[in-house]
């Protein structure tokens, strides 16, 4: 593999890593929403009594 095939694997690499890191911040920011959701209903529950 030449100078430019290893340029191609390092840049395809860093890619990858960056969308790997982007899915993993979307699925964090779902399940805060879900706990968010959940706990505003808790607290309207609460708050009717």
């Amino acid at each position: 593999m030449g100078q430019l095939g290893y340029l191609f694997a390092a840049n395809a690499f860093v890619w990858a890593g960056i969308l790997i890191y982007i899915v993993s911040l979307m699925k964090r920011n779902q399940a805060l929403r879900r706990d968010l959701e959940l706990l505003k209903e808790t607290l309207e529950k609460d708050s009717d009594r």
